[in-house]
């Protein structure tokens, strides 16, 4: 068996989030039975990756140590070793929205929304180095079709879709209308909204908030280290309320459908997906609306729900090399 080579660049990846999705990637693409290279800059987040993969004599990790803000340019972060190896494979698949030009064949990743509906400054910047990054790459992966609209049809045949959503039914929480949701300091999580919503809401719900900026008196919070942790406590409620302007997947909402949890999910681009009867959509930022649906999902008790489970397909990337 031929062999396909790849680097994987991972630098900079460090929300939870990014290096979950990171993972997912490299898990599969080995068990595809690649050689793979990864590029990477946060030690404590690849120890653990290293240390499964060392028996491995297929995976090559090299750590890239200049600040974040060079790593589009290959010249300035590399030497020329380097630069031989990583140009050595059949392709380079850049995580974190942006990567640099090499001579071989590139993909990058588009996981960050913010860049290209936001207008403050640091996205505005941001939006000019993913631009660069995806003209100078022959291929763009995204996750889901909405992502393929923000980036539009001027790049539609670069874009490849790796994110698949199937339905299954599991059985649904009753849990005395407990509500969980989570904290978050990132304005477009619309964590005050949030706040304002559930205290609007009949006062005999038990409320749950994961991880809050700051302790709320009228809410139960909890605060989790871990994947685990965070879905323990989920699991635990009824209904989770979801409020973010914007998601590039908005992975909270499949994993509650999951733990049997209906939702409650402004009507954006991202909750599209959604339309079973355990899915309750309100006018985005209107307290009033997102307080109806609340209570609608309040009464109504189900046995079974639909839900819908999210995975990736990265073997769709080896068909383009």
């Amino acid at each position: 068996m031929v062999r396909k080579k790849l680097v994987l660049n991972a630098c900079g990846v460090k929300s939870l989030g990014g290096v979950k999705l990171f993972v997912q990637a490299f898990e599969l693409l080995v068990e595809a039975g690649t050689e793979i290279t990864v590029l990477y800059s946060e030690n404590e987040f690849y120890n653990e990756l290293k240390n499964q993969s060392l028996e491995n004599q297929y995976v090559t990790f090299i750590k890239l140590t200049n600040k974040r803000f060079l790593h589009p340019f290959l010249y300035l972060i590399t030497n020329k070793t380097q630069r031989k190896l990583i140009e050595s494979n059949d392709a380079i698949v850049h995580f974190g929205n942006f990567g640099f030009k090499t001579n071989n064949k590139s993909f990058v990743l588009i996981q960050n929304i913010l860049p290209f509906v936001s207008k403050d400054l640091k996205n505005i910047v941001l939006k000019k180095f993913i631009s660069r990054s995806i003209k100078s790459s022959d291929y763009v992966i995204v996750q889901l079709k909405h992502m393929s609209e923000v980036i539009g049809q001027k790049f539609a045949n670069k874009i490849i879709e790796i994110g698949e959503i199937e339905e299954v039914t599991v059985n649904a929480k009753n849990k005395s209308n407990r509500i969980v949701f989570f904290g978050s300091k990132v304005s477009n999580k619309n964590f005050d909204f949030m706040v304002q919503a559930l205290k609007s809401i009949t006062k005999n719900n038990e409320i749950t908030v994961i991880n809050p900026p700051k302790n709320i008196n009228d809410f139960n919070c909890v605060y989790t280290e871990t994947q685990d942790q965070t879905l323990s406590v989920m699991s635990e409620n009824e209904i989770y309320f979801h409020a973010s302007e914007y998601e590039t997947v908005g992975l909270p909402l499949y994993e509650a459908q999951n733990l049997g949890l209906k939702i409650i999910v402004p009507d954006k681009p991202y909750s599209k997906y959604f339309m079973s009867e355990n899915v309750f959509i309100y006018k985005y930022n209107d307290i009033k609306s997102a307080s109806e649906k609340i209570e609608q999902a309040i009464n109504l008790k189900l046995k079974k729900s639909s839900a819908l489970i999210y995975n990736e397909n990265w073997s769709k990337i080896l068909n383009y090399i």
